[in-house]
């Protein structure tokens, strides 16, 4: 048995080498020349050598379309089946596009391998695809403004007040059309203020050697300084490149009681229409333990306080605060009304604006003087603490007059 085994192999065994061998041949030939048809979507489209001052619309930042391509592709079976969605790309040269708006026609000269072990000009025989429409337009750099917005709240104790530069301008280069539409609409970018955190203000306000040290400066870090761009409709993040980036910062309040430290000046208006029965000779104002007069003047010598002001803005209107109760008839009104009125506010609003202007002076002495962007920010902090300004006569107790006629006299009552 055993040497009719090796009889089979060893007879005449250059013959069935030869045999093997050219079976061997065959089938690799046939397995070659065997065709395989197959649909792969989402192939990237790259745009290669565009003219200067052109560009593609949807070209992303990478040199690809946002808009991928379907092939269907013809060619040698072993090569077809195995190819997927990553093993290829499609390569445009810019010398190929005939006219701003182009129908595309591949060929297999347009495939490019990505994978090194695939050889597609040896094994492609046809491309096919879908009608595939191929844009062009003028490439233009503008200044988008970005206006930067808060989320979030923040930390404990603190109150924010407002954001510096309140809007930044981002340069971006992309086709002419949307390029436009970006910088009509411009573009949002926010900052979370729950990423802050009560310690970081605390630090920053015990490193302040100023006695108004409780309005606090925050700057943005780096790594928040980000926006995303909604180009060619598919979002991209990019860095600021506004050099004002450099200088962003959130600028807080820290919430305290703060004394008044003044008696206020009290006073009645009388209107016109009622001047004959009710005016300062039948009605004056009554004396009491809230009221004392001095030189003919009254004062509310009941100690307050103040919440939602900085100690600057408080410091520079302590003296020019006043009550003024409105007199009417009783059949009009029963309790006055009253209002708190700050004295000469423009000139007040004024000497804040110097004050913070020259500290910013100080602080950045070999930049350039402060801009008229901060000024309009500082203005517009002194007249939301005007309009925020509340007075207590305790932590807990907010300041509140009752006033009424009375036996010829306008009296005055504190809640406390």
């Amino acid at each position: 048995m055993a040497s009719l085994i090796t009889k089979i192999f060893t007879h005449n065994w250059q013959r069935k080498c030869a045999a093997l061998l050219m079976a061997l041949i065959i089938w690799l030939f046939v397995n070659h020349s065997i065709i395989e048809t197959k649909t792969i979507p989402h192939i990237p489209i790259r745009i290669i050598n565009l003219p200067p001052g052109k560009t593609a619309i949807g070209l992303l930042s990478n040199g690809t379309l946002g808009k991928r391509i379907t092939l269907t592709l013809t060619g040698t079976k072993d090569v077809v089946e195995s190819l997927e969605p990553g093993d290829l790309e499609v390569q445009l040269h810019a010398t190929e596009i005939h006219h701003n708006e182009w129908v595309l026609h591949l060929t297999k000269k347009n495939l490019i391998s990505l994978n090194p072990s695939i050889n597609l000009a040896n094994h492609i025989t046809y491309v096919d695809h879908n009608e595939y429409i191929l844009r062009l337009g003028k490439l233009v750099t503008e200044k988008i403004p970005i206006h930067i917005t808060t989320v979030g709240e923040a930390p404990p104790g603190y109150e924010f007040l407002d954001i510096w530069p309140e809007m930044l301008m981002q340069t971006v280069t992309g086709p002419d059309k949307e390029v436009r539409e970006l910088k009509a609409e411009g573009i949002e970018a926010s900052i979370n203020l729950n990423d802050i955190s009560k310690f970081d203000l605390d630090k920053l306000q015990k490193s302040q050697t100023s006695s108004h040290n409780d309005e606090i400066a925050f700057s943005i870090p780096n790594k928040w300084k980000s926006v995303t761009i909604p180009y060619y409709k598919n979002p991209i993040t990019k860095d600021f490149n506004d050099p004002e980036a450099e200088n962003l910062r959130l600028d807080f309040l820290r919430e305290e009681l703060l004394e008044l430290e003044r008696n206020v000046p009290i006073r009645v208006f009388y209107p016109l229409n009622h001047i004959e029965t009710i005016n300062p000779q039948t009605y004056p104002i009554a004396i009491n333990d809230d009221i004392e007069t001095q030189e003919n003047l009254s004062y509310l010598t009941t100690p307050l306080y103040a919440r939602n002001v900085s100690k600057l803005f408080l410091d520079l209107i302590r003296d020019h605060i006043e009550i003024a109760i409105v007199a009417a008839p009783k059949e009009e009104r029963q309790i006055l009304q009253w209002s708190l009125q700050i004295i000469d506010p423009n000139k007040l609003e004024d000497t804040y604006v110097a004050y913070w202007l020259a500290n910013l002076a100080k602080e950045k002495s070999d930049a350039l003087p402060p801009s008229k962007r901060n000024e309009t920010l500082l203005r517009a902090r002194f007249r939301d603490y005007m309009q925020k300004l509340v007075l207590y006569t305790s932590p807990d107790t907010k300041f509140n007059l009752e006033s009424l006629l009375d036996n010829h006299h306008v009296k005055v009552k504190v809640d406390k």
